[in-house]
C-alpha cells in the first residue's frame, strides 16, 4: 500500500472516531489516484512504470474501521519485483483507531491479495500498532508493522516513523523513516527506506511530490526497483 494513501486513511480515521459515541453510522469515503511509480517500502511495485491506484474505506465512530485498495502492479516474472503473472495488488485491512486529546492509538491488520499469481505465497498477512502525537507546529507517528509468513519467506518486522510539518500555503512536509527486519534471508538483506516529501491541495485534488530512497540493500535490486527516484502522484477523495 501506498505510504501517503495510508497517511490519508489515517486521518480520515482519527476525524471520524471524535464523531458522538451514540451513534452507530458509518462514514464512507473513496479515493482515486494517479502515481509515477508504485513504491511500497522502498521497492517499485510496477518497475519505475506509473500506477493507478484506488479504494474505498468506512469508519465507524466508535473506531472501527474497515477498507479495501487496488494499484497495478508489474506481473512479468522475468522482472526483479513481480508478482508471478498478477497484475493487479488488492489490499483489504480493518482495526480500530481512536484520539485521547493530541494522541492516537491505532491497531489493525492489513490482507495483501494478489489476484491470478501463480505464487499463493505472494498472498501476505500482516498485523500493526501505531500511536501518534500532534502539535500545532509537528504531527508524528510510529508503526509496527509484523508479518508471520512475509511474502512467502519467515517473519518479518516493518518499522516506520513518520512527521507531519504544516508550512505556510496550505503546504505539508512530510518525512518518513522505515525498517525492514527479515528474520531469515531469504527476501535479502535487512534495510531502511526513507523519504521526504511536500503536498498541497489544490481544486479538490491532492498532490504530492516525494523523494524516495534505500540504504543496505546488496541483493535483489537494480536501478529499477530500488535506487533513489522522484514519486509524483495526484489523488482525490470521492
Amino acid at each position: 500500500m501506498n505510504l501517503f494513501n495510508r497517511h490519508k486513511i489515517r486521518t480520515y480515521i482519527a476525524i471520524a472516531v471524535t464523531l458522538d459515541c451514540g451513534s452507530t453510522l458509518a462514514d464512507v469515503s473513496g479515493n482515486v489516484a494517479l502515481t509515477s511509480d508504485y513504491v511500497f517500502r522502498g521497492f517499485s511495485q510496477t518497475e519505475g512504470d506509473p500506477a493507478i491506484q484506488g479504494g474505498f474505506d468506512v469508519a465507524y465512530d466508535n473506531g472501527l474501521y474497515a477498507g479495501v485498495w487496488a494499484s497495478n502492479v508489474e506481473s512479468d516474472p522475468s522482472a526483479p519485483v513481480n508478482y508471478n503473472g498478477a497484475n493487479v495488488e488488492t489490499d483489504i485491512y480493518g482495526g480500530w483507531a481512536g484520539n485521547f486529546d493530541a494522541l492516537s492509538l491505532e491497531i489493525g491488520y492489513l490482507r495483501y491479495q494478489y489476484p491470478g499469481t501463480k505464487a499463493n505465497a505472494n498472498n501476505t498477512d500482516e498485523f500493526h500498532l501505531g500511536a501518534g502525537y500532534e502539535t500545532s507546529v509537528v504531527s508524528t507517528t510510529l508503526n509496527l508493522h509484523y508479518s508471520p509468513d512475509y511474502f512467502g519467506a519467515d517473519k518479518a518486522f516493518y518499522w516506520d516513523l513518520g512527521i507531519d510539518v504544516p508550512l505556510p500555503k496550505n503546504i505539508i512536509f512530510t518525512a518518513h523513516y522505515g525498517l525492514t527486519d527479515y528474520q531469515d534471508n531469504s527476501l535479502g538483506d535487512d534495510y531502511v527506506d526513507w523519504c521526504i516529501g511536500f503536498s498541497t491541495e489544490w481544486n479538490k485534488l491532492r498532490f504530492v511530490l516525494s523523494y524516495i530512497n534505500t540504504a543496505g540493500i546488496t541483493d535483489t535490486c537494480d536501478n529499477n526497483v530500488c535506487a533513489e527516484r522522484f514519486v509524483l502522484s495526484v489523488s482525490r477523495s470521492l
